[in-house]
């Protein structure tokens, strides 16, 4: 998979990890399934579910959103669960 397509997959790799934290404390970063190699997740971060749905469709590649990620969820997330890169 290219950098380009972990970036469309993966939004918080746009940001730092204080950015990202702040992100998700604020409840604006979704979770996403991929259907993907190796059923791997992705993040989208959006204003609301309906935008994070919106935005998943608009990728084309089978994305379905999760849910909202918590605060204190990113640090776990990324160590377990496998993201698209």
């Amino acid at each position: 998979m290219t950098d380009e397509a972990v970036d469309i997959c993966d939004e918080l790799t746009r940001f730092s990890a204080a950015q990202a934290a702040l992100l998700t404390s604020r409840g604006l970063v979704y979770l996403t399934d991929l259907k993907l190699d190796g059923g791997r997740h992705g993040t989208i971060v959006a204003a609301s579910y309906a935008d994070a749905q919106a935005i998943a469709r608009a990728r084309g590649r089978g994305e379905r959103v999760v849910g909202r990620m918590a605060y204190g969820f990113l640090h776990g997330l990324l160590q377990k669960v496998r993201l698209c890169a």
